[in-house]
């Protein structure tokens, strides 16, 4: 299926759950995140603010934060993503998304939550279109980082094939269970 198509379908569907829904769904999507051993053993991990009824980071970013991991968040310069500590201090972005400002990170990152809109069984995504993060996911420093999205069930098609620049994700989390696709042990 054309991936135009599907990105309109499956955000139409997250843009329509209510806000008790995305609450509950979050809640749990979170507790399976935060219950793998991976995530136990990360100390650094790049995340994002959501918008648009995407599973609730906020929350996320914060509890990560409670248990001592230094979190990240990207940042999208001109044609390209750049990292920041989430230090508080925020400014809107041309994309309407809160993103950091200070302390720019130039390191190595354990896990990465990748944001995206349709998934499918093989760990290919479909994201905003745009391809930041492919680009972002591919540089050399990121390889060994864990990729992770944490998305809704009905996120999760298995109609579409990635591309060959498409980057893959290791792990989807979803509020009825783990999907680890590659070798996790990087």
């Amino acid at each position: 299926m054309d991936k135009r198509i599907l990105r309109a379908k499956i955000k139409k569907i997250r843009e329509e759950l209510s806000f008790e829904r995305k609450n509950k769904l979050s809640e749990i999507i979170i507790e399976n995140f935060l219950g793998l051993e991976e995530v136990k053993k990360a100390k650094t991990i790049m995340s994002y603010m959501d918008i648009k009824n995407e599973v609730e980071t906020k929350k996320l970013n914060k509890r990560l934060r409670k248990l001592g991991k230094k979190v990240l968040l990207p940042s999208i310069d001109s044609s390209e993503i750049k990292v920041y500590e989430d230090i508080g201090g925020y400014k809107k972005s041309k994309f309407g998304v809160l993103e950091p400002f200070q302390k720019e990170y130039k390191g190595d990152i354990d896990i990465i939550i990748v944001p995206g809109i349709v998934f499918n069984l093989k760990g290919d995504r479909i994201g905003f279109g745009k391809g930041y993060y492919d680009k972002f996911l591919s540089a050399d420093i990121y390889q060994k980082s864990l990729k992770i999205s944490i998305v809704y069930n009905f996120q999760l098609l298995d109609n579409f094939v990635g591309e060959k620049f498409d980057q893959k994700i290791d792990i989807i989390i979803k509020e009825n269970g783990v999907l680890k696709f590659l070798n996790v042990e990087k």
